[in-house]
């Protein structure tokens, strides 16, 4: 019996992350939102040491630029930070809805995060100033269940809407893991 207690707890940890796992992936498989808003507010990722856009900055930024495109919202902030000497996340992203036919004065620059609790701290002021209470919030689907959380906690009402980017299972596996042990090492965010 007592095999079987220290087993189970053992086992405890791993029911736990899967738990949240299912959770972040039921997050991602939402439908993205419809509406419109005041802002799009588009999350960074990864800037690749060529300083060009990883894929996941690309979908991100792609999408963003198409909710504008489609009248969604008459403005897009970029957030994301620099790092290694590298352009910034938002201003690679900016570049690439700028290209995609984006007016630079619809496009503000967040450029000094580095996590995603930072993504909303720092996108506040910008929001606020411009009188924005609500976003169309993109970013991949499995990284929207932290974003919202982290936004909704700053006040600021989020409709959620997914990149597009489809991974390879592996990679979906290792994100998904991944954004659930984020989610566990901030557990407020999943109230």
């Amino acid at each position: 019996m007592r095999r079987r207690v220290v087993a189970l707890l053992l086992m405890l940890p791993f029911v736990i992350v899967i738990l949240v796992a299912v959770r972040v992936e039921l997050a991602a498989r939402r439908p993205a939102a419809s509406g419109t808003a005041k802002a799009i507010v588009m999350l960074g990722a990864r800037v690749m040491p060529s300083g060009h856009a990883s894929p996941a900055l690309q979908y991100r930024a792609e999408k963003a630029a198409e909710l504008y495109l489609q009248g969604r919202a008459p403005l897009i902030v970029f957030s994301g930070g620099s790092a290694r000497g590298l352009p910034s996340e938002a201003s690679v992203a900016r570049d690439l809805a700028v290209k995609a036919g984006v007016p630079e004065s619809a496009c503000i620059v967040e450029d000094s995060s580095h996590s995603t609790h930072e993504n909303a701290v720092l996108s506040l002021p910008l929001l606020k100033e411009r009188g924005v209470d609500e976003v169309l919030l993109v970013s991949d689907g499995y990284h929207l269940l932290r974003g919202q959380a982290q936004f909704e906690r700053q006040g600021i009402k989020t409709l959620p809407v997914s990149s597009g980017r489809v991974l390879a299972p592996t990679d979906w596996l290792v994100q998904t893991v991944r954004e659930a042990l984020a989610l566990l090492r901030h557990p407020w965010l999943l109230t």
